[in-house]
């Protein structure tokens, strides 16, 4: 798919169609992407994570065009995107305490893949948080978000710039895939992001004798850095009473939480369909053994594989084709779930583009457990959840064929 050249300075009005604007970006450019902004245009832009959709965050009529452009539930809030941590105190409403939280985290995480949920002020519409009272709140690291928003001067809500469920875009070329329907939207290129999946998301839970903080969606920042973090600002004296970091994003040794898909949500991504292609996708378990289920049509060799850390090796020469989520100088399986994350997205892209083209009728994609192996791989393993919605499959020799060929089942 290709993009059409505009000036750097070029305003919204000039062209209906959504484009992609290449670099160089000139001052003039920004300036005119601001403007658009405050007018209540959408605007795609690059952050560290993946590409947000954004609008400016205090204008109600503008955030509903991205629900509209996305086709995004209302249930389902935004997180407003701030140039600085000082922005963030005009957008939730904090007590000292709670205060005094927010800007020890945001001394160590921000700019970065970090989301501070807590009360609104009145100044955020209810729109942006799925009228729930609460709003989540983050400064990107790149630094074309950072300028884009000083430009607007408004804090940004932005969602993944995707259609809703769809896989996250990790490329420009992604976003204008999913959303040249889309009128006046201007894409601004950045190059792909360097961290790859969304931010983590965490809530201020401060009222109770246990505080804590919530860790509502799994993400770019993992666990144990945020849990080390406020063990070491204790100590400091920088924090007068323990935070620990209580997880409902993943329960030990249980799938991911799911949230009903009518309800109000916590925090974007909660949902069991999510980050989906939109070819039929499994999770293939490691365990053979599994003995029950129903057949699955799709044979392997009719069939594509993602692998990730080489976890389904024997099975290779199974597959149409396979594709390997941890690669290293060119060795598959010799990568960290890290690695895996800062792929994934376009992963799954390239494994729906390559089943679309060859009618493939099934995407496998390794399962495993994340259980011990850290806050990268709890959210790799969300991400490859929801993208297959929770099913799983397991590969086994037929005993009624002649061959003995393997086949898939469903696991109930």
């Amino acid at each position: 798919m290709t993009s059409r050249k505009r000036p750097a300075a070029a305003l919204a009005e000039e062209d209906e169609a959504a484009c992609i604007l290449r670099p160089p970006h000139s001052p003039e450019r920004f300036e005119a992407l601001g403007a658009a902004l405050r007018r209540g245009r959408l605007v795609a832009f690059p952050t560290e994570t993946v590409y947000g959709l954004g609008a400016n965050g205090l204008d109600p009529d503008a955030v509903l065009q991205i629900f509209e452009a996305k086709g995004r539930p209302l249930t389902d809030p935004c997180i407003l995107h701030v140039s600085k941590a000082a922005d963030a105190h005009a957008l939730l409403d904090l007590d000292p305490g709670a205060r005094a939280v927010v800007d020890v985290l945001t001394k160590e995480f921000w700019p970065g893949p970090l989301s501070i949920v807590g009360p609104a002020r009145a100044v955020v519409p209810p729109q942006v948080t799925a009228s729930t009272g609460f709003v989540a709140v983050r400064c990107p690291s790149h630094p074309l978000a950072r300028q884009l928003i000083e430009a607007a001067g408004k804090p940004l809500a932005a969602p993944s710039a995707n259609r809703f469920g769809h896989i996250s875009p990790t490329l420009p070329d992604h976003v204008l895939q999913d959303l040249q329907h889309v009128p006046f939207l201007q894409i601004l290129d950045g190059g792909p992001c360097n961290v790859g999946i969304e931010s983590t998301v965490v809530k201020l839970d401060l009222a109770s004798s246990a505080k804590s903080l919530l860790l509502l969606r799994q993400g770019g920042l993992p666990r144990e850095r945020l849990d080390s973090y406020l063990g070491e600002c204790l100590r400091r004296g920088e924090l007068q009473e323990s935070i620990s970091v209580v997880s409902i994003a993943r329960k030990p040794r249980s799938d991911p939480v799911v949230k009903p898909d009518d309800d109000a949500q916590m925090a974007p991504g909660m949902l069991l369909k999510h980050y989906a292609p939109s070819v039929h996708t499994v999770l293939l378990s490691p365990n053979s053994s599994y003995d029950g289920g129903l057949e699955i049509p799709s044979l392997p060799h009719r069939s594509v594989l993602i692998d990730f850390g080489g976890r389904q090796a024997d099975h290779h020469g199974l597959f149409l084709k396979v594709y390997e989520l941890c690669e290293e100088d060119g060795a598959a399986g010799k990568g960290t779930a890290e690695d895996a994350c800062r792929h994934v997205f376009a992963t799954l892209r390239a494994a729906e583009a390559y089943a679309i083209a060859e009618k493939v009728e099934l995407i496998c994609v390794a399962d495993f457990d994340p259980e011990g192996l850290g806050g990268y791989a709890e959210a790799l393993h969300d991400r490859l959840f929801r993208s297959a919605s929770g099913r799983r499959a397991v590969l086994r020799k037929s005993s009624v064929s002649r061959d003995n060929s393997f086949r898939l089942w469903s696991i109930d």
